[in-house]
């Protein structure tokens, strides 16, 4: 509003002098001025009518305004009086229909959430909820045809999260259900394989943080591996022993890398070392890693050392928040 109260004034004393001077121009009046007198106050009067007609269009016509001034003051100056008047009316004219027929597709938009309702309608059969776990489904589900194609979508799940399934899946009595498992896993394996054949060539070339960075990598590929050969007693020492040597290089090179930390305290405890893990997930939470993420892992090893004490007190520092969720709820309910 305030611009439209500056713009409206503004834009009649520009188009009043630039009347005046106009008429200097065709016909003889009692003011006389220089060339370049009359220039300047042309020059001027444009500039002012440029900024009072921007002034006007700012709802109408978004964006920068320099350039939008600079416009409006080029035709002004080039056309007395008739550049200004008809840029003002020429440009309110073309915003004004524009905006109108402005048509935008909304392909985003929030809405409230509907009110659904308590029961289906009448003559829609309800499905039959399937609260099962993926192992459990495979073990009695009859639908090969399903179980299939839930077998194969595992191939965009995490190594860690579906190899307990695939494995699960090779021991399915349909012969096309156990192959398409152990052909996953097996590309799972020479994946991890080659990419840690790939990370020790560039490890022998780096140095400082980015050496540290490549070593935990390996680790952490050592540690996929892990959870899909870990029924292999001999694989499974041989896997743990390499993850933790990588994840060691790693915190010797870089001893502030929390995550080679973090790893290292998971792998010892694995081992069994209980003491060696509790020292490694305190260093990590002094590095700075949540406290809820390696307090979890802190009172498993109070667990394994019988240690109730400290499980309880561990336990009852994770945040609530962690401890409303399963399944810290469900130990929560029976040692805090």
């Amino acid at each position: 509003m305030l611009r439209n109260l500056f713009g409206i004034p503004a834009l009649c004393v520009a188009l009043i002098a630039e009347f005046a001077l106009v008429m200097q121009l065709v016909a003889e009046t009692g003011i006389t001025l220089t060339t370049n007198m009359w220039l300047i106050a042309h020059l001027l009067a444009s500039v002012l009518a440029a900024i009072a007609t921007a002034s006007l269009l700012t709802t109408l016509v978004p964006g920068k305004r320099p350039p939008l001034i600079l416009l409006f003051a080029s035709l002004g100056f080039f056309m007395p009086f008739i550049g200004a008047v008809g840029t003002w009316l020429a440009v309110t004219f073309g915003a004004i229909l524009a905006n109108g027929r402005h048509q935008e597709n909304v392909f985003w938009e929030y809405t409230s959430n509907a009110d659904l309702p308590f029961a289906a309608p009448i003559d829609r059969p309800l499905p039959k909820l399937d609260s099962r776990g993926f192992i459990e489904q495979l073990m009695f589900d009859k639908e090969t045809d399903q179980l299939y194609n839930k077998v194969a979508a595992t191939r965009h799940i995490r190594d860690s999260q579906s190899a307990p399934l695939l494995k699960s899946a090779i021991g399915h009595e349909n012969e096309r259900i156990r192959l398409v498992a152990y052909q996953m896993l097996d590309k799972k394996i020479n994946r991890l394989n080659r990419e840690i054949q790939r990370l020790e060539a560039d490890a022998k070339l780096s140095t400082g943080a980015g050496k540290s960075n490549i070593q935990l990598q390996i680790a952490n590929n050592y540690w996929e591996l892990l959870t899909i050969e870990e029924d292999e007693p001999v694989a499974r020492e041989e896997l743990l022993s390499k993850a933790e040597s990588h994840a060691a290089l790693a915190l010797a090179t870089e001893p502030s890398n929390v995550n080679a930390q973090f790893l290292l305290g998971q792998i010892y405890l694995k081992q069994e070392e209980t003491e060696k893990a509790n020292r490694a997930f305190m260093r990590s939470i002094e590095l700075g890693i949540s406290k809820d993420k390696a307090l979890p892992y802190i009172a498993e090893a109070a667990y394994a050392t019988r240690n109730f004490k400290l499980l309880r007190s561990t336990i009852k520092a994770i945040d609530p928040a962690y401890r409303a969720y399963p399944p810290f709820s469900n130990v929560i309910e029976f040692w805090a």
